[in-house]
């Protein structure tokens, strides 16, 4: 692993283990072994202990007492309650776009978009995945309230881990998926905040099912 100057290392390692749990190279139920990982990334197990206390608040991992951190599960009940925050949040964030863009403030969300488009005519769900979260970090930027930005930075991995399931399902859930964005973007464009928040709404209710169909990627052993 290459260590940037510019990012502190507990955060590093913290985006390393999170990517391996997002990405599913790391199950749930899995039980983090410090000592391995910390010789893995040369680095102290201080170091890896502070990391797992970062992942813990982004909901990656659990930590209990005497028996260590493991990759966190998701539930039926983890994926409504999570999908009902987030799109709440983000009925606030594309409303707040839909009222302040100027000039070409949208240019970069075009971008994105024809990007997705690529993505999805080439059957390319890896690099739409990685796109899609470019643009939601894109959307997060334009908050100016730097708590909800803290807030929305610490539910992405969570987001992103959802996402990365249900994208990967195929062509069908990209298609679908551009489709929404199309629209949604075409409301903020149009300053159209009553069609904006009934896009998001539709969203929350198609991307809330999608994921309760791939909970079982989700469940740790019993």
């Amino acid at each position: 692993m290459a260590f940037k100057a510019n990012d502190s290392l507990t955060e590093q390692i913290a985006q390393y283990l999170g990517k391996k749990i997002i990405e599913g190279g790391m199950p749930p139920g899995e039980r983090i072994q410090e000592l391995r990982i910390a010789a893995e990334l040369e680095v102290s197990r201080g170091s890896i202990r502070e990391a797992l206390l970062i992942l813990q608040r982004r909901h990656l991992v659990e930590i209990y007492p005497r028996r260590g951190a493991v990759v966190a599960g998701i539930s039926r009940d983890d994926v409504r309650d999570f999908f009902e925050l987030w799109f709440w949040l983000l009925d606030r964030l594309f409303s707040e776009l839909a009222t302040g863009w100027r000039g070409d403030d949208l240019a970069a969300f075009d971008a994105r978009l024809a990007a997705l488009a690529e993505c999805e005519a080439a059957g390319d769900w890896q690099r739409y995945y990685e796109t899609g979260v470019e643009l939601l970090g894109a959307v997060y930027d334009r908050s100016r309230n730097r708590y909800l930005q803290e807030l929305l930075a610490d539910l992405l991995p969570q987001s992103q881990r959802c996402l990365f399931v249900i994208l990967k399902g195929g062509s069908a859930r990209m298609e679908h998926t551009l489709a929404l964005l199309q629209t949604l973007f075409g409301h903020v464009r149009a300053r159209d905040v009553n069609a904006v928040r009934a896009t998001v709404a539709e969203f929350c209710k198609d991307y809330t099912a999608l994921a309760e169909a791939s909970v079982g990627h989700f469940a740790a052993p019993r």
